[in-house]
């Protein structure tokens, strides 16, 4: 469950206070920094060891987690409001012989494959992916800024994707009025200031791991890391019910679904989360999807594997990744050419052998792209369109799409049409004036 690779850019609209401190000349150089990250990650990969996680949502709401570990066992306590003299019990995960046993408060309770608890709450298995502290990877661009205490600040440049995030923010700021003190002139205070200072990584210069990163609308804050010297205590629970059983070798009565275990009649929306329903047993799995949310799109590889939409980690759009049922894997799929925006609708053709799937950088400009093991990357099919849902036709000669009425722009569409999308792009009209509500 450690987390690998370059750590994740802050995010744009990130209200972090950074401490203001005398500017000090930095005493480790870059490359040292990444190799003691280097170093601790294996360490935390392999040796007992814990540390705390403050995490605080878009909506000002905190959470703060515990971990204590002994790989490949660990136990992470989640709480409500970490701050206040008594912090609310909100979840507890504990890993043992490969098996998590869940416990929510008031919730779910089981024990589970890894990623396969249907958690009331999707936000536990966000904060589960982001409970281990990211190693610092060193970028071209990035330059010491100076040191707080045993902190090192790294400066690095706003990505493109960003840069125009906080500029077209800042436009369509421009006209509102703008109250003092209020929370839109913190964050045009803040976006202002990352325009002309760039991000700023904080990172604990004993262990080069990241102290504080940005996952899309998620602060998170981690203290050091405690080095144990013997192996923890991590509990053993057995009186919870067993759903580990693996999937069936026949999973035609598996379907997918989208759902909020949490929801009930007069509450507010919460985000409902990809989960498997065996239609035989009435069984229900969540897709073993190691992040937050994702949304169900098709299965492939004899029902073995499906293909879900999620967030990206950086915040810049919607990605698309493949799910591995059996063996809890995933990897993001269209590389760089379907990042940056927002994928949706995938859509297998009957043969198995192609992928579709709409992708758009902005509203009414969808795009259709084919993704085959044949072709090194995903290919466009056809023009940049308003597309409400695609799918295929029964002989794979096609795909048939929802539009809007050809011309319209998304605001000010009278209805939506049926089209027939051919493999060589060409679009012909099946039927139009279908009204607005067809989905």
């Amino acid at each position: 469950m450690a987390n690998s690779g370059r750590p994740s850019r802050f995010g744009i609209f990130s209200l972090l206070t950074m401490v203001a401190v005398e500017v000090l000349p930095a005493q480790t150089g870059l490359d040292t920094l990444e190799d003691r990250a280097k170093s601790s990650k294996v360490r935390l990969e392999t040796a007992p060891a814990r540390w705390a996680v403050r995490a605080t949502l878009g909506t000002g709401a905190r959470f703060g987690m515990r971990v204590v570990s002994n790989p490949p066992d660990f136990e992470i306590r989640i709480v409500v409001k970490p701050d206040a003299d008594k912090p609310e019990p909100f979840a507890r995960v504990v890993a043992r012989a490969g098996k998590w046993a869940v416990e929510e408060i008031g919730g779910l309770k089981g024990i589970y494959q890894p990623w396969e608890a249907p958690f009331s709450y999707e936000l536990v298995a966000r904060l589960l992916s982001e409970a281990w502290p990211p190693p610092y990877a060193r970028g071209t661009d990035h330059t010491l800024s100076r040191r707080v205490g045993e902190t090192v600040v790294i400066r690095e440049p706003l990505s493109i994707t960003q840069q125009k995030r906080a500029e077209s923010f800042l436009r369509k700021s421009s006209g509102a009025q703008v109250k003092p003190g209020s929370e839109l002139a913190r964050n045009i205070l803040e976006i202002r200031r990352r325009l002309e200072q760039g991000n700023q990584w904080r990172v604990d210069e004993m262990t080069g791991f990241m102290e504080r990163v940005s996952v899309g609308s998620l602060e998170l804050e981690y203290s050091r890391v405690e080095w144990l010297e013997g192996p923890p205590e991590i509990p053993i629970i057995k009186t919870y019910p067993d759903y580990s059983a693996p999937l069936p070798a026949d999973r035609d009565g598996i379907v997918m679904i989208g759902r909020s275990g949490s929801w009930r009649p007069g509450l507010t929306q919460f985000e409902p989360g990809g989960q498997l329903l065996n239609l035989d047993t009435g069984k229900l799995l969540r897709i073993p999807f190691a992040g937050g949310s994702c949304v169900p799109g098709c299965f492939t590889d004899q029902r073995s594997k499906v293909v879900v939409s999620a967030a990206a980690r950086d915040g810049s759009g919607v990605d698309l990744f493949l799910v591995n049922l059996l063996q809890g894997t995933q990897m993001k799929l269209g590389g760089d050419i379907l990042s940056g925006g927002i994928c949706r609708s995938p859509a297998l053709s009957p043969d198995g052998k192609t992928l579709a799937v709409v992708f758009s950088t902005e509203p009414g400009k969808d795009q259709v792209y084919l993704l085959s093991s044949s072709d090194a990357k995903p290919q466009t099919l056809g023009k940049p369109m308003d597309i409400r849902s695609l799918s295929w036709l029964g002989d794979g000669t096609g795909l048939t799409l929802l539009t809007g009425e050809a011309g319209e722009q998304r605001e000010a569409r009278s209805g939506m049409r049926i089209v027939r999308l051919g493999m060589e792009g060409r679009i012909s009209l099946i039927r139009s004036e279908i009204g607005d509500f067809a989905t």
